[in-house]
Protein backbone atom coordinates (compact mmCIF):
# COMPACT_ATOMS: atom_id res chain seq x y z
CA UNK A 1 0.00 0.00 0.00
CA UNK A 2 1.45 3.14 -0.96
CA UNK A 3 0.34 6.25 0.84
CA UNK A 4 -0.98 9.35 -1.15
CA UNK A 5 -0.91 12.78 0.33
CA UNK A 6 -3.14 15.60 -1.54
CA UNK A 7 -2.99 19.47 -1.41
CA UNK A 8 -5.13 22.30 -2.30
CA UNK A 9 -7.84 22.01 -4.49
CA UNK A 10 -7.16 18.33 -4.58
CA UNK A 11 -7.90 18.03 -1.06
CA UNK A 12 -11.24 19.41 -1.13
CA UNK A 13 -12.07 17.18 -4.00
CA UNK A 14 -11.15 13.94 -1.90
CA UNK A 15 -11.91 14.74 1.73
CA UNK A 16 -9.02 14.03 3.21
CA UNK A 17 -5.76 14.93 3.13
CA UNK A 18 -4.44 11.36 2.63
CA UNK A 19 -5.85 8.19 1.22
CA UNK A 20 -3.55 5.27 0.65
CA UNK A 21 -3.97 2.79 -2.24
CA UNK A 22 -2.72 -0.02 -3.43
CA UNK A 23 -1.01 0.51 -6.60
CA UNK A 24 2.48 -1.46 -7.84
CA UNK A 25 3.19 1.92 -10.46
CA UNK A 26 2.81 5.46 -10.35
CA UNK A 27 0.36 5.40 -13.14
CA UNK A 28 -1.46 2.79 -12.14
CA UNK A 29 -1.92 4.82 -8.77
CA UNK A 30 -3.41 7.20 -10.56
CA UNK A 31 -5.56 5.36 -12.54
CA UNK A 32 -7.31 4.02 -8.67
CA UNK A 33 -7.87 7.60 -8.27
CA UNK A 34 -9.46 9.07 -11.20
CA UNK A 35 -11.69 5.85 -10.60
CA UNK A 36 -12.63 6.40 -7.07
CA UNK A 37 -12.87 10.19 -7.22
CA UNK A 38 -14.50 11.04 -10.11
CA UNK A 39 -13.73 15.01 -9.89
CA UNK A 40 -10.08 14.03 -9.39
CA UNK A 41 -10.08 12.25 -13.07
CA UNK A 42 -10.45 15.54 -14.22
CA UNK A 43 -7.31 16.95 -12.82
CA UNK A 44 -5.79 13.92 -13.45
CA UNK A 45 -6.67 13.88 -17.50
CA UNK A 46 -5.44 17.68 -17.66
CA UNK A 47 -1.95 16.59 -16.28
CA UNK A 48 -2.46 19.76 -14.06
CA UNK A 49 -0.56 18.35 -11.09
CA UNK A 50 2.63 18.00 -10.11
CA UNK A 51 3.96 14.34 -8.71
CA UNK A 52 6.70 13.91 -6.17
CA UNK A 53 7.79 10.21 -4.99
CA UNK A 54 9.79 10.57 -1.61
CA UNK A 55 9.94 14.07 -2.10
CA UNK A 56 11.69 13.81 -5.70
CA UNK A 57 9.66 15.65 -8.37
CA UNK A 58 8.38 12.83 -11.62
CA UNK A 59 8.12 14.34 -14.47
CA UNK A 60 4.96 13.22 -16.58
CA UNK A 61 6.87 11.69 -18.94
CA UNK A 62 7.84 8.89 -15.94
CA UNK A 63 4.46 8.12 -14.90
CA UNK A 64 4.97 4.46 -15.08
CA UNK A 65 7.23 4.39 -12.32
CA UNK A 66 7.46 0.92 -10.12
CA UNK A 67 6.20 2.18 -6.30
CA UNK A 68 7.55 0.14 -3.35
CA UNK A 69 4.78 -0.26 -0.20
CA UNK A 70 6.81 2.42 1.40
CA UNK A 71 6.74 4.79 -0.74
CA UNK A 72 4.91 8.51 -0.36
CA UNK A 73 3.41 10.15 -2.94
CA UNK A 74 2.11 13.70 -2.70
CA UNK A 75 -0.09 15.52 -5.76
CA UNK A 76 -0.02 18.83 -5.55
CA UNK A 77 -2.40 20.91 -8.11
CA UNK A 78 -0.53 23.74 -10.18
CA UNK A 79 -1.27 26.76 -9.15
CA UNK A 80 -1.47 30.09 -11.24
CA UNK A 81 -2.06 33.85 -10.70
CA UNK A 82 -1.12 36.64 -8.88
CA UNK A 83 -0.88 39.93 -10.57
Amino acid sequence: MVRVRLYGSLRAIVGRDEVVIDASRLNELLKVLEKNYVELAEVIKSENFVVLVNEKPVPMSALDLELNSEDVVDILPVVSGGC
